[in-house]
């Protein structure tokens, strides 16, 4: 066992090198799950409905290779924890 275990993003390694494959609006949605939002709180983020919420969510579900939103979710905390401090409260993320 490596001293770095113990570190979400050692945890999340292979989810978090597939984090690249996400679309931008895919990215939007998984900060936002990081940062805990339901899909309504989302959606009216976006201005989508739930349902295109609910669609981006099943596709970062596949394309990050876990089972649920709660994973989806770590990796996202892990993926903020690695890039602390180079993305301001992923502002860049949501510019339109």
């Amino acid at each position: 066992m490596h001293a770095d275990d113990d570190l979400p993003t050692a945890r999340w390694q292979a989810e978090l090198a597939r984090v690249d494959t996400l679309s931008d609006r895919e990215l939007q949605v998984f900060a936002l799950l990081g940062d805990g939002h339901s899909n309504r709180a989302i959606a009216a983020r976006l201005q989508v409905t739930e349902r295109t919420v609910k669609a981006h969510v099943a596709s970062i579900l596949t394309k990050l290779e876990v089972e649920s939103r709660l994973q989806v979710g770590l990796v996202a905390q892990a993926h903020h924890h690695m890039y602390e401090g180079t993305i301001s409260n992923h502002s860049d993320v949501f510019d339109n």
